[in-house]
């Protein structure tokens, strides 16, 4: 595979992306652009409307309520670390998650006009939760105040300028707005993908590897919950990038791989959600510590806020 290049992707996966995009430095003099997948799922026709992804669609719609029922716990979470943060991760993972619903779907179809922009803002979603990730978890360190209102200008402002970048980017490529991107001019885009994206992915697991074991009492009960997490996400990237094809043509088109990447990939929140949950559960205003009581001794009292 060339470095930069989709199209070897596109034609084993079928991505959002793959029907905007062209074999690197190698457009395509045809009307209808694009890179189409050797096998797809089938399409199902309801109410005379074609719906793509059907069985990725339902996995979506369970990872929405999901993910709702997990920006209700972490409302519940007072004085957690870093709880606004996360807050901020699981609504960007929503939007995300709205968007992919969009493209995949086909409520805005491929050549469709307003395609191009929804398939933007699935990638700009995508690397904005990555970011909010990122920052959430270098506020364990306490080089700043986790939740004071600097911290989250700060986040906000920066992820801003995330999403602008990748939503710009995408676009610029996507509709030839710039000469020096296109279709077929796509190295920037595979940068934003898969180096810089995957790169904060790193960082925050290295920064939560160094806080469980130099920072924190070691808790395998968080090791293994993170542990879960990142074997969810490597098997959502396997079955997405690898197996996709042959998940597709086993079964009959009647789903390929981003059914079983999107479950895995619910899995990984749930996981990502958990380790937040063990390693700040000492941090909640129900959490019980041993104050001195004059006259008594040492006795267990619930802290008053």
């Amino acid at each position: 595979m060339t470095f930069g290049d989709f199209s070897e992707i596109c034609k084993r996966t079928p991505l959002a992306l793959c029907a905007l995009t062209e074999p690197l430095n190698d457009p395509s003099n045809s009307p209808l652009s694009g890179v189409l997948p050797k096998c797809y799922a089938r399409t199902v026709t309801l109410a005379n409307t074609l719906i793509f992804e059907i069985g990725t669609a339902f996995i979506r719609m369970a990872i929405l309520i999901i993910l709702l029922l997990i920006v209700y716990l972490v409302r519940l979470r007072y004085t957690s670390v870093a709880r606004r943060e996360m807050l901020f991760f699981f609504w960007s993972l929503i939007a995300n998650t709205i968007a992919s619903l969009i493209v995949d779907t086909g409520v805005s179809p491929p050549g469709s006009s307003s395609y191009a922009y929804f398939v933007s803002l699935q990638l700009a979603t995508s690397a904005t939760s990555y970011w909010a990730l990122l920052f959430s978890g270098i506020s364990g360190f306490g080089f700043w105040e986790d939740g004071s209102t600097r911290a989250m200008v700060a986040l906000y402002v920066s992820a801003v300028g995330i999403f602008i970048v990748n939503y710009i980017i995408p676009l610029f490529t996507f509709t030839k707005a710039v000469s020096g991107l296109g279709p077929s001019k796509t190295t920037a885009l595979f940068v934003l993908f898969f180096i810089i994206n995957p790169l904060m992915l790193v960082l925050w697991l290295l920064s939560q590897l160094f806080i469980c074991f130099f920072m924190l009492v070691i808790n395998w009960w968080a090791l293994g919950a993170l542990s879960l997490a990142v074997f969810f996400f490597a098997a959502s990237q396997a079955l997405l990038y690898s197996l996709s094809q042959q998940i597709c043509e086993g079964l009959k088109h009647y789903v390929d791989g981003t059914v079983f990447s999107s479950l895995s990939a619910m899995f990984c929140i749930m996981m990502v959600f958990k380790y937040w949950d063990i390693i700040t559960f000492d941090d909640d205003e129900y959490y019980r510590f041993t104050e001195v009581v004059p006259g008594v001794g040492f006795e267990q009292k619930p802290k008053n806020f």
